[in-house]
């Protein structure tokens, strides 16, 4: 049921967000089954929005001015932890889901994006984590020839969520995200980069922490 009400959320958010709603994350799916559970009830609603709202602009506020902390591993079981940061000028960190028309849309992007620019300190990682639809990543991983580290999602990743997927953050040297000064989505923080961008818009942004 739930992976059936991501994927109605995901289409009736592409047109206006190029993302979908993200179902990981334990207080999201809370909040979409507080959704339906007042979806004929107008003033219950209205009140559920006013808690997603509130809800969303708690998580930016945590993460913003953040150092990302985590640990997990890649689908071949090796660990990977913050201490990767150091070895790169900027990581850029894609939440995405397979489920997700957006999230793998971008994927060639980003792949071409990490293939020109990991010889100039750039690191690009993707993190899922719907582990119910391995043969789905699979898929996706092989057609389009992603050579990047896909890690599994954890807890820890969880104040770093905008509530749909894809959500980006970037990460300096020393594991701080970095605000772009840009708002992504109303209620959002400007650390969160929500929805899927173009190989030359992710190009312009990473050249201006890069350097180039």
């Amino acid at each position: 049921m739930k992976r059936f009400v991501s994927v109605v959320l995901c289409i009736s958010m592409l047109m206006a967000f190029t993302s979908c709603s993200a179902s990981s994350a334990k207080e999201k799916d809370e909040e979409k089954d507080r959704i339906e559970e007042n979806e004929d009830d107008k003033e219950e609603e209205d009140e559920t929005e006013e808690t997603s709202e509130e809800s969303e602009e708690t998580v930016a506020s945590e993460a913003s001015g953040d150092s990302v902390i985590f640990s997990t591993t890649d689908r071949e079981g090796n660990t990977y932890d913050e201490s990767i940061f150091a070895d790169y000028e900027l990581t850029l960190i894609n939440f995405w889901e397979p489920w997700c028309g957006p999230c793998v849309g971008e994927m060639p992007d980003l792949e071409t994006l990490y293939e020109n620019y990991s010889d100039k300190g750039l690191l690009v990682i993707g993190v899922y984590s719907e582990a119910g639809m391995e043969a789905d990543v699979d898929a996706i991983l092989e057609d389009s020839g992603i050579t990047y580290p896909i890690l599994r999602y954890t807890p820890e990743f969880d104040a770093y969520q905008s509530g749909y997927v894809p959500t980006t953050i970037l990460v300096d040297s020393n594991g701080n995200i970095i605000d772009t000064g840009e708002v992504y989505l109303d209620g959002a923080d400007s650390t969160l980069i929500v929805g899927a961008n173009s190989y030359g818009e992710w190009e312009d942004l990473v050249n201006r922490y890069l350097g180039a």
